[in-house]
Formats: structure tokens, C-alpha cells, sequence
């Protein structure tokens, strides 16, 4: 009678391997939050976040689609300016506007210069014509008209 001997891994050594692959796994993710949350205190990411809130409150505080296409300059912390400009494009919904933002920091000569873009979409209500938002309204009354049969209830 032949014995067959059946090569494998002993409950031990599986055991073993799964500690290993714990530990490497346990330094491997905490590197990783380590890198994250070194990148969250860096000062230069926190300044250029709060810039960029600065100029969107800007836009938001006109009033006029005129003056918001007018762009201008923000005065931010530390003595610091953001030139900012935005093109203003009406979308098929009542009032409201696709804006596609560009901020240019102005910074000392020891700073590098950044350009930061962004796509909003703003619901602003004082920057509809009058005449184009009546057109708007008339044409998804009737599309709505159109859809539903009212003659049938």
C-alpha cells in the first residue's frame, strides 16, 4: 500500500501568515492617514481653501448678472489679493446659471502664483431678464400641458 504524502500548509504557519499580513496592513493604512492629515495642516492648502470660499461669497453677494460678469479683486488674510472673473451662461432651468470661475492669486514674490477654476451652478433670480424668463415659463407650461392629457380626469 502506497501512502500519498499531501504537501500543505500547517495551521500554524496559516496562523503566522495571517499575523504578518495584519501588521503590514496596520502600518500600511497608518502611513496613509499620516500623509493625509500632514496634507490638512499644511498652511498653504488651508490659506488657498479659504481664498477660494472668499471670492465664491463674493459672487454671491451681486446683485446684478453685470456686475458679476465685471469680475474684480478680493482682499484676503495676511495683505494678500485674489483677481477673480467669471463667465456667466444661463442654463433651460428658471434662474438658473452655469458660472465658470477663475481666481488668480496675487501674491509676494516669495509665494508661487496659482490659478484655481471651478463650474458652479447658481440659483440667482436677479440675474434672469425678465423677457427671457417669461419665454422660459411659457415654454415648459405648454410642455407640461403637452405631456399630460388633462381631458381624461
Amino acid at each position: 500500500m502506497k501512502i500519498f504524502r499531501v504537501k500543505a500548509f500547517s495551521l500554524i504557519e496559516v496562523l503566522i501568515a495571517l499575523a504578518l499580513f495584519a501588521v503590514c496592513s496596520n502600518l500600511i493604512a497608518s502611513a496613509f492617514i499620516n500623509a493625509l492629515l500632514a496634507r490638512e495642516r499644511d498652511p498653504s492648502i488651508a490659506y488657498r481653501d479659504i481664498g477660494i470660499d472668499t471670492v465664491r461669497r463674493q459672487l454671491l453677494l451681486e446683485k446684478n448678472l453685470e456686475d458679476a460678469e465685471e469680475g474684480g479683486t478680493v482682499k484676503l488674510i495676511q495683505d494678500h489679493e485674489a483677481l477673480w472673473s467669471v463667465e456667466i451662461f444661463p442654463t433651460d432651468i428658471i434662474d438658473l446659471f452655469e458660472c465658470r470661475l477663475d481666481i488668480e492669486f496675487l501674491e509676494d514674490e516669495l509665494s508661487q502664483k496659482g490659478i484655481y477654476s471651478e463650474t458652479l451652478y447658481l440659483l440667482r433670480p436677479t440675474w434672469s431678464d425678465p423677457s427671457e424668463r417669461a419665454t422660459l415659463l411659457e415654454e415648459k407650461k405648454q410642455a407640461l400641458l403637452d405631456k399630460r392629457d388633462f381631458e381624461l380626469y
